[in-house]
């Protein structure tokens, strides 16, 4: 048994050490957290990864333009050569039985090469720039990702600061109220209260308790989902560094309420003046099906025949052939398809035109509700801090009083469910007041390179 323990214990050390390691540490501040989530998102890394297709795809699309060079290797074994009868006058006797021939080898082999190059294309002049296009649309909606993600983020970020601001506040106002209750209870027990004075305050501490768990949910959950919107796993840690009160400070210090909005620069409308451009596109494409397209071709083979398996003697024959062409495609009739596909598509940039126009007017209403709720949301923010202000004064000295038997427990119960709903008021205030300036400075941002 001595020789079987520090086994046991270097296995459980290696095994808590594993756990260990296989958790992370992660600390940040916002824009920490807004740098790390452009690397590690999963929305973003999956719009990065439509960019390297959109890159490829214009690859392609240039590479139909250039030569092509096809190689072909055949090879037959004819087990059963077919036979042909000939009329029985190839035999000399015009009475006698057909004549039984059977043509070709037992064995045959060709090797051959195609070149081709595509001479003139409407449909490719056009695909290329639609490829290219393409590649700015990708670009496009990668950069709206991004804004979105951040605004993601930067929410998460702040709920989590709200829920441990809460639970701060469940935690100091705790520690004073179990105090009272005590100073209260021993009071009572020489006859100086009444039992329903330390009722009244253990009720209190019960509801604390009880905030305090549910606020501990919440925090659970609010990291959660920042966790998620970083890219981080679930069983990492995460510390944030910045203040809650820092941010609303750098916020109130901020130029985003005296900022333009130029609509041409938004992500949102750029993406789909993007997607314009590619249904412009699709309309020169469709018309471009009415030109003709030329190819030009050259065709190398080698063919060898053999009754006997030699492919490889060097004194065999091989047989090749030679054919440079060039071949013109002309659309001719088409009984309306090619007309219907060109006016399906300008119904389609008709359509999109619309929705430009729509998407302007609804944009410019939602930068002037983003900022009024910017502006309300400040005021709010700045009567919920006076409000609780005076609440936490109340509170304290009623506190004080109730020390001295100038207050009963009924006004301390009174006063501290004011102070709480004060400070409940305060935190969700500047959370919102946070909010909608993420709201307003996504409407704001504008399209970069």
């Amino acid at each position: 048994m001595q020789k079987i323990k520090p086994v046991l214990i270097l296995l459980l050390a290696i095994v808590a050490s594993s756990g260990l390691s296989a958790q992370e540490i992660k600390s940040f501040s916002l824009q920490q957290a807004l740098d790390y989530a452009m690397e590690n998102n999963y929305d973003i890394m999956r719009s990065e990864k439509d960019v390297e297709a959109a890159k490829q795809k214009i690859k392609e699309s240039t590479s139909i333009g250039l030569p092509q060079i096809d190689a072909k290797l055949t090879y037959n074994d004819n087990v059963a050569r077919p036979t042909i009868i000939l009329p029985p006058e190839f035999s000399g006797d015009p009475n006698g039985p057909g004549l039984e021939i059977q043509f070709g080898t037992r064995y045959d082999a060709s090797l051959g090469a195609t070149a081709s190059q595509l001479i003139f294309s409407g449909e490719y002049i056009v695909g290329l720039k639609a490829s290219k296009k393409y590649l700015e649309s990708t670009n496009a909606e990668f950069f709206r990702n991004k804004v979105a993600v951040k605004q993601q983020v930067a929410n998460s970020y702040y709920n989590v600061l709200t829920v441990e601001r809460a639970l701060y506040i469940i935690d100091t106002t705790m520690k004073v109220t179990k105090s009272l209750a005590e100073e209260t209870r021993q009071i009572y027990e020489v006859g100086f209260a009444e039992d329903i004075d330390v009722d009244q305050l253990d009720l209190l501490v019960a509801d604390l308790e009880a905030s305090r768990i549910n606020f501990e949910n919440q925090l659970s959950l609010a990291h959660a989902y920042l966790k998620f919107y970083l890219g981080l796993r679930a069983q990492d840690s995460l510390i944030l560094t910045d203040d809650l009160n820092n941010l609303v400070k750098n916020l109130e210090e901020s130029s985003v309420m005296s900022a333009d909005f130029i609509v041409d620069y938004n992500p949102d409308f750029y993406s789909l003046s993007k997607q314009k451009e590619l249904s412009y596109l699709q309309v020169d494409l469709e018309k471009a099906s009415y030109l003709p397209s030329i190819n030009a071709f050259l065709n190398y083979q080698s063919q060898a025949q053999r009754d006997t398996w030699d492919f490889f003697n060097p004194k065999g024959i091989w047989y090749s052939s030679s054919i440079f062409g060039l071949t013109m495609n002309i659309p001719i009739l088409s009984s309306g398809t090619r007309s219907a596909k060109l006016k399906q598509a300008k119904i389609a940039f008709e359509q999109i035109s619309i929705q430009q126009n729509q998407l302007e007017n609804q944009l410019n209403l939602q930068f002037s509700n983003a900022r009024n709720e910017y502006f309300n949301s400040y005021k709010v923010y700045q009567n919920k801090d006076k409000n609780r202000k005076i609440a936490k004064k109340i509170f304290l000295k009623t506190t004080e009083k109730y020390k001295q038997g100038l207050a009963s427990s009924l006004d301390i119960l009174n006063t501290h469910n004011q102070f709480l709903k004060a400070e409940s008021d305060f935190l969700t205030a500047s959370q919102l007041f946070l909010q909608s300036g993420e709201a307003l400075k996504k409407i704001l941002t504008k399209v970069t390179n």
